[in-house]
């Protein structure tokens, strides 16, 4: 899982209560006064302690019969060997940047992966896998990040990471059992949401 922030918080404690076995949480954030609305494994007493060791011992304290793993800092290019070693990939960071680069690891390892994004009235996950099917970068990759609404910037509903984050935990724990067509695409509008399957685009640079 990478960030354990908005998403993170609510799709973490999903996972450990179904059961899955070994969670590694990498996040270089700490909590914050206005993290606690909406990421509710945190409390104010852990303000100022890094988000991945709080989310780790929630988890332990949630199912004390799984592996939980804590990476308190950022996500970056040299955690190929992470993503490797995963058999599915979560993100649900706040960074652009961060899910083409999972992305793009994802798909060179051949793993499985959701990534989740937010804003304050729409947010979206995809699931991607194989190289010959549509990717993050085949939907998002004209995007100029520095435009995007971001939650920070515009706020958002504090109930509405939940909805996003329960809704890839499910297709998550759904996948295990059957696996899901990947290049498929959830997009979140206010009080709805669309199933949406991608097709590859053209030319799209990823990284096979």
């Amino acid at each position: 899982m990478i960030g354990a922030g908005g998403l993170g918080a609510t799709l973490l404690p999903s996972l450990a209560a179904a059961g899955i076995g070994s969670i590694t949480i990498v996040d270089g954030d700490r909590v914050e006064q206005s993290n606690l609305g909406r990421q509710n494994i945190f409390r104010e007493r852990d303000i100022g302690r890094q988000k991945a060791l709080v989310a780790k011992e929630f988890l332990h304290d949630l199912n004390p019969h799984i592996s939980v793993t804590a990476v308190e800092r950022a996500f970056n290019a040299g955690d190929a060997g992470l993503v490797a070693a995963a058999d599915i990939v979560c993100e649900g960071s706040d960074s652009l940047a961060n899910k083409f680069l999972v992305n793009d690891l994802a798909l060179r390892a051949n793993r499985p992966a959701f990534i989740a994004a937010l804003g304050k009235d729409q947010g979206h996950a995809m699931f991607i896998h194989q190289s010959d099917s549509a990717c993050y970068r085949c939907v998002f990759d004209e995007i100029d990040a520095s435009v995007l609404p971001t939650c920070a910037g515009e706020g958002i509903l504090s109930t509405f990471p939940a909805v996003v984050s329960a809704s890839v935990a499910h297709a998550l724990v759904s996948h295990l059992l059957t696996p899901l067509d990947a290049g498929t695409l959830w997009v979140f509008e206010k009080n709805h949401c669309r199933n949406i399957q991608i097709k590859k685009r053209k030319g799209c640079d990823r990284h096979p």
